[in-house]
């Protein structure tokens, strides 16, 4: 008997627990998407903060994503499994006349048979490129998922009829940390962009 009740107990307890847990991520996105409904597609698997968002919002007006038609300037997060996500620093081997060797950094990722392709808006000198894809893949290390925000360019087909949706680069993040451009939403970025901006 009360080897019964011990083992109910546990299974009690164990229950609880996997509600909160659950219960509060399914609480930490409902709260991002009360505040920016247009800003994440998808889940966030817990990593996305309201200071992501709001960098976001504050760029350009939030407005609902549409895969199709024109560019949109608005930045939307997109989380993928980490085994989906891959980095290149491509180059045409042309070198600036100050800058020497370039390359732009490109993302790419998979997710519900679609592709995904971030391009930076800039092209890089080679060794920043490849160190800031070396650091970006050092924050894939050890997690199990990375969001990506960028502004939708277009939406292909190719042969098959799979979606080869194209984004610009603005920054990745993962539970580890972030890197690219404004990973932090401080006052002084507010006050030098958005001084009007509120959430």
């Amino acid at each position: 008997m009360r080897q019964r009740l011990i083992n109910g107990l546990y299974w009690l307890c164990l229950c609880l627990f996997s509600s909160l847990a659950f219960g509060s991520a399914d609480n930490h996105l409902a709260e991002l998407k009360s505040k920016f409904p247009y800003g994440i597609l998808g889940d966030d698997h817990g990593i996305l903060t309201m200071d992501d968002l709001a960098l976001n919002a504050c760029d350009a007006k939030p407005e609902l994503f549409v895969p199709t038609g024109r560019s949109r300037p608005y930045q939307y997060w997109q989380c993928f499994e980490n085994k989906t996500v891959s980095f290149g620093c491509d180059s045409d081997h042309v070198p600036d006349e100050r800058e020497g060797l370039m390359g732009l950094i490109i993302v790419k990722a998979s997710v519900h048979g679609a592709r995904h392709e971030y391009i930076a808006r800039r092209f890089w000198p080679i060794g920043d490129c490849k160190r800031f894809i070396r650091d970006a893949a050092s924050l894939l290390k050890g997690t199990k998922y990375a969001c990506i925000s960028g502004s939708f360019i277009e939406n292909e087909k190719d042969r098959s009829g799979r979606s080869s949706i194209s984004w610009t680069f603005e920054r990745i993040k993962t539970k580890k940390g972030c890197e690219g451009n404004g990973c932090e939403f401080t006052n002084e970025f507010r006050r030098d962009n958005c001084p009007n901006f509120k959430f």
